[in-house]
């Protein structure tokens, strides 16, 4: 049995393992996690925690040690003369230890709306690190589109480059048997040289793309094999998930649960206290002697400032005014987001158009350069005429790279619009 386990792990590690595909979705969900400023997510939950630990602290008795000694100028005297009474004034120095405890039993639902605020700012927080995190997803999109642009372009110049070397050896051959002029030949190599150019530019411009894609997604990309192109729908507008729209959600919800707080600040407050002592004089302010004292009771306070300073009212009316301009800022940002996104759609429709003439010209710029083969082959025209028309023909592949990669973008950037 043992013998047949070994077996099978020998099987399977001489099978061909199938590399994992990278996705222009999976380097931006690594960007995001290697980011920075993912980090300040944690850091903004841990700082909510800790207050909303403190402000749950207010629920607990809340105790206090004091201490004072004063030396006053005069005191409490009974001048009334009585026989066998004598009655002695309290020193003039006096001491005072105090232990006081307070417990609140009700506070107007000041300490359940701070911790509201606390949740609310965390919100609001958390979704200002999103729309910073969203400018992550359009330079992984740039690059990632970048990589696929100059692969594109680049096997376009090598299908050149393949003709024209077949071309030079023709072009040689008929230049050793005095069939061909050298200028000929000469062309064809510049071109080629043009080509090898080409091809080593866009080598270089892909992998700085990937370059950036590794520092940005924290993983070793040095290879395009593994990359997908993108297959991305058309997005409705109907759904839009930008973070700046939560930005402002957020905002409002923090506003709306301030103006709780403010009127929670107006609200009466109760609660129990209790002060024990030792001093000179106790509670008996004629006392000559340090005893032992105890004060308990409940106190009632009833905020009545507001009702003459309007400040309450004041408060609530700047948070209603607030509320009244991020509602416009959503309004505002909503049209720009229907602006762009009718201009992007646009796009997309002109691009698909494109997309269809560039497959019908370049099927005849083909047969143009098909034709012009035979001709240089047969002395009918010259070098420098074959190559424009093969330079036409490789424009019009080398646009419809462009329009295909274009149309990704365009529908990637659709998609980065919404939120989707």
């Amino acid at each position: 049995m043992r013998r047949y386990y070994l077996l099978i792990g020998i099987i399977i590690g001489i099978l061909p393992v199938k590399a994992q595909q990278i996705t222009l979705e999976s380097l931006i969900q690594k960007a995001r996690w290697n980011s920075p400023q993912q980090a300040q997510n944690g850091l903004i939950a841990d700082a909510t925690k800790a207050k909303i630990k403190e402000l749950s602290g207010s629920y607990l008795p809340q105790a206090s040690l004091g201490g004072q000694a004063t030396w006053q100028s005069d005191v409490t005297s009974i001048n009334i003369s009585l026989p066998n009474v004598n009655i002695l004034p309290p020193p003039k120095d006096q001491y005072k230890f105090t232990l006081d405890l307070t417990q609140n039993i009700y506070d107007g639902g000041l300490t359940a709306r701070q911790k509201e605020l606390a949740e609310a700012s965390k919100s609001v927080e958390e979704s200002r690190v999103a729309t910073d995190l969203q400018q992550i997803d359009e330079q992984v999109s740039n690059l990632y589109f970048g990589v696929l642009l100059a692969s594109k372009q680049a096997a376009n110049s090598e299908i050149m480059l393949n003709e024209i070397n077949q071309r030079i050896e023709k072009s040689k051959a008929a230049v050793d048997n005095g069939v061909a002029i050298r200028s000929q030949l000469l062309n064809l190599q510049a071109k080629k040289l043009e080509l090898e150019q080409l091809i080593g530019d866009l080598s270089k411009r892909q992998n700085a793309a990937l370059e950036g894609l590794s520092i940005l997604s924290g993983e070793n990309i040095s290879s395009i094999e593994n990359f997908t192109v993108p297959d991305l729908p058309e997005y409705s507008p109907e759904i839009n998930n930008r973070a700046e729209l939560q930005f402002l959600s957020a905002q409002q919800e923090q506003l709306r649960v301030s103006e709780g707080l403010v009127k929670a600040k107006g609200l009466p407050k109760l609660g129990l206290f209790a002060t024990g002592g030792y001093g000179r004089p106790a509670l008996n302010f004629l006392a000559r002697d340090f005893k032992t004292y105890f004060i308990g009771g409940a106190q009632l306070k009833v905020p009545l400032s507001q009702f003459y300073t309007g400040a309450q009212s004041s408060e609530i009316q700047q948070l209603k005014i607030n509320q009244l301009r991020l509602d416009k800022q959503k309004e505002n940002f909503l049209m720009a987001t229907e602006v762009r996104y009718a201009s992007q759609k646009r796009d997309i429709e002109r691009l698909k158009s494109q997309l269809v003439n560039d497959d019908k010209l370049i099927a005849i710029r083909e047969e143009i350069r098909k034709t012009a083969e035979a001709q240089l082959d047969n002395g009918v025209i010259t070098a420098t005429d074959y190559l424009t028309e093969l330079d036409q023909e490789d424009t019009a592949r080398q646009n419809k790279a462009l329009h295909e990669i274009q149309l990704l973008q365009a529908k990637q950037i659709l998609k980065l619009l919404l939120g989707q």
